[in-house]
């Protein structure tokens, strides 16, 4: 089934309130290859961390660290997560090791054995990015496992009504016991966003002893028509569960040659999934009212203030500091 989008050109916009770059409170590491910002902001959601309260969680394709987002004073913490080659945990075109990335674009808070945790998902757009890493936050600290799931992604990849030519798994949601996965279609060829779900508890399952329990059985696929802007398909980048119930996702129109290199950004929106399969659809616009364009590639809504987004910008560029906007919802 395809669902089509509204032709949002007439409707009120959603707006960027305001941006903070984000940057380490403690600053660089060079023991852990860590550097002094947030380089890249590929997935975001809200996770209860105890004795924390609710932090603000970005996943980054190009670094394997996570940041632990204060939503009140801002406060950049993170995570270290498991080293590539040579231990380097920054992967970029200039290090000659972008291949070597893990690539989690997407992030969602569940539960495992009984603590909070975030469940943040490989691209699976090349065999090294066909994973899963679990972050448990356990009494002693964060638990971090990174788990390949090559016979998933394998399996993900035949469903061509969801992966099109080119599988890049861009966004996460959980809805009761499933986890619904969003494929971005700014692939080469055939290329489809779309959404699948399947057991949250099997996938648990799966990852904790593969040689014992089956990969879950796939879903449904819904497949989607996000439009374009000025001739560039929109895809999506990311989703989350609104406290409402609904699905809300980001969609940017890059002109990208394919799921692995980036391209131009020359439009964004935030939208909504209803259960019928209609798609509605907002522009994004920035503080002065002009469209956005910047990558936006995390959404989350605010825990105090259901009408509002915290959504993250990738900039793309290694140098620059990751962006948290705060955006107006709007109904």
């Amino acid at each position: 089934m395809t669902g089509r989008a509204n032709d949002f050109a007439t409707l009120q916009p959603a707006r960027v309130l305001s941006r903070t770059a984000l940057r380490y409170d403690a600053g660089a590491d060079v023991n852990t290859d860590r550097p002094a910002h947030v380089r890249a902001g590929s997935g975001l959601c809200v996770v209860d961390v105890p004795g924390l309260g609710p932090r603000l969680a970005v996943v980054q394709d190009d670094a394997a660290f996570i940041a632990l987002i204060d939503p009140a004073s801002l406060r950049v913490d993170v995570v270290t997560l498991p080293a590539g080659p040579n231990g380097a945990r920054q992967f970029d075109k200039r290090r000659n090791n972008k291949m070597d990335k893990f690539d989690l674009e997407s992030v969602v808070a569940v539960v495992v054995s009984d603590r909070p945790a975030l469940l943040c998902v490989g691209s699976g757009s090349a065999p090294v990015r066909e994973r899963f890493v679990v972050v448990r936050f356990g009494d002693e600290g964060p638990e971090v496992r990174n788990l390949k799931a090559s016979r998933l992604f394998d399996e993900l990849r035949r469903r061509r009504d969801f992966a099109g030519d080119e599988l890049n798994i861009e966004g996460a949601v959980v809805v009761g016991d499933r986890l619904h996965l969003f494929n971005r279609g700014n692939g080469a060829g055939f290329a489809v966003d779309a959404v699948i779900d399947f057991s949250l508890r099997q996938l648990l399952q799966h990852l904790e002893d593969p040689s014992v329990n089956a990969t879950p059985s796939l879903g449904v696929v819904r497949a989607y028509d996000l439009g374009s802007i000025a001739g560039t398909r929109l895809t999506f980048t990311d989703a989350t569960l609104h406290p409402d119930g609904r699905t809300l996702f980001l969609a940017a129109a890059e002109a990208s040659p394919n799921a692995v290199d980036d391209g131009e950004v020359v439009g964004t929106a935030v939208g909504i999934l209803h259960d019928d399969g209609r798609v509605t659809l907002r522009r994004l616009v920035d503080e002065t009212g002009e469209p956005l364009i910047d990558k936006v590639e995390g959404i989350a809504v605010d825990p105090l203030r259901p009408d509002r987004a915290f959504v993250v910008v990738d900039k793309d560029d290694a140098d620059t500091a990751a962006e948290l906007l705060v955006v107006q919802l709007l109904d």
